[in-house]
């Protein structure tokens, strides 16, 4: 389901590179601790595609 706030970005703004403001739903909790483990671990890789790429794999693991 998506954030109609934020439209699970964890932004108000809506935008994938805004801040991650949003206190409706976990998305700017998720994105944080996302990205600070990717970054622990030491992917190079941009934020909105690291989202994206986390976004589809936790779809792809939700049941039908």
């Amino acid at each position: 389901m998506s954030c109609p706030h934020c439209n699970d970005t964890g932004s108000l703004s809506k935008e994938r590179w805004d801040f991650y403001d949003c206190p409706h739903c976990d998305a700017a909790t998720e994105r944080v601790q996302l990205e600070a483990w990717a970054k622990h671990e030491g992917f190079d890789c941009d934020t909105e595609s690291l989202w994206s790429i986390y976004q589809r794999g936790k779809a792809a693991a939700t049941p039908a």
